[in-house]
């Protein structure tokens, strides 16, 4: 092998190590930018509020709601 060779691979492996470094530093920012903000958004904004569950009256097993409420919903099927 000729030293001009010799000399052009040497070249071309500290290229190599250099663009693998270069690559390695992006994927570990990346990384880190991504772990921060899954870990901001993983923590409450505020208070955690817990709703009551209301028990409704059911008649005859047909009926589940307010019988106040402003709708009235009928389902008719014909499973035949």
């Amino acid at each position: 092998m000729s030293k001009r060779e010799e000399l052009r691979k040497k070249r071309q492996a500290q290229t190599r190590r250099t663009q693998m470094m270069v690559m390695g530093g992006i994927v570990l920012i990346a990384i880190a930018v991504t772990s921060y903000l899954i870990y901001q958004n993983t923590r409450p904004i505020g208070e955690i509020n817990v709703i009551a569950k209301e028990t409704w009256p059911e008649a005859n097993g047909k009926v589940l709601g307010s019988p106040e409420a402003k709708v009235l919903i009928k389902e008719f099927s014909d499973f035949q």
